[in-house]
């Protein structure tokens, strides 16, 4: 069984960033270590997270998208749990991560269950433009390698706003969708500690 919960928070202004950095490790109680440039705005989608305790890593992707392409992963996923001393991004070939099936390190079983498995963790993002689909509510059955959801039955879903950031568990199922135009997206993702205990309003 797989539990998708998503809570909207705020609404931030997205700023223009032209590139990729992946996984840079802050403290939540402390982002002094975040380059200058994302700082505001990490603090921004931290704001109203209920627990901010422990070592979070940023995910930043600004990209001028082609209609039709994506700018980051197609098909329902859950990110799951990032563990450090599992993986680390920017191994071999340049293609490191902890997703399974996109070049990312091989999880054991137990790792597995550890990051797809685990109620705990969790992320926040926001985009400056609305092309994220996400599912809320239990859906049958586990997921795949790399988090892939793509075989569960799932509802309609919803589209993530843009410039609102969205306070999801580790089994928050979304999709990066095809681009309705040409245009410059940028992405902004926190992944939580596997640690953080997960806080939702009723």
């Amino acid at each position: 069984m797989i539990h998708s919960i998503v809570q909207p928070l705020n609404t931030i202004s997205i700023p223009y960033f032209k590139g990729e950095v992946s996984m840079l490790p802050f403290d939540l109680s402390d982002l002094s270590s975040l380059p200058t440039q994302f700082r505001e705005t990490a603090e921004q989608m931290i704001k109203n997270l209920p627990n901010k305790i422990g070592m979070a890593f940023l995910t930043v992707h600004g990209k001028f998208v082609k209609k039709a392409k994506t700018l980051r992963r197609g098909a329902p996923h859950i990110d799951g749990n990032y563990m450090p001393q599992v993986s680390s991004w920017g191994n071999e070939g340049g293609n490191g991560g902890w997703k399974v099936g996109e070049n990312g390190a091989k999880l054991s079983s137990q790792e597995h269950t550890l990051s797809y498995d685990n109620v705990n963790g969790g992320m926040l993002i926001a985009s400056n433009y609305s092309a994220c689909k996400g599912w809320a509510g239990k859906f049958e059955g586990k997921a795949k390698e790399g988090g892939d959801c793509s075989h569960l039955n799932l509802n309609e879903g919803f589209m993530l706003d843009a410039n609102k950031v969205y306070y999801g568990n580790s089994q928050f199922i979304h999709e990066s969708l095809p681009l309705d135009k040409d245009i410059f997206r940028v992405l902004f993702r926190i992944t939580l500690p596997i640690e953080h205990t997960p806080i939702f309003n009723d």
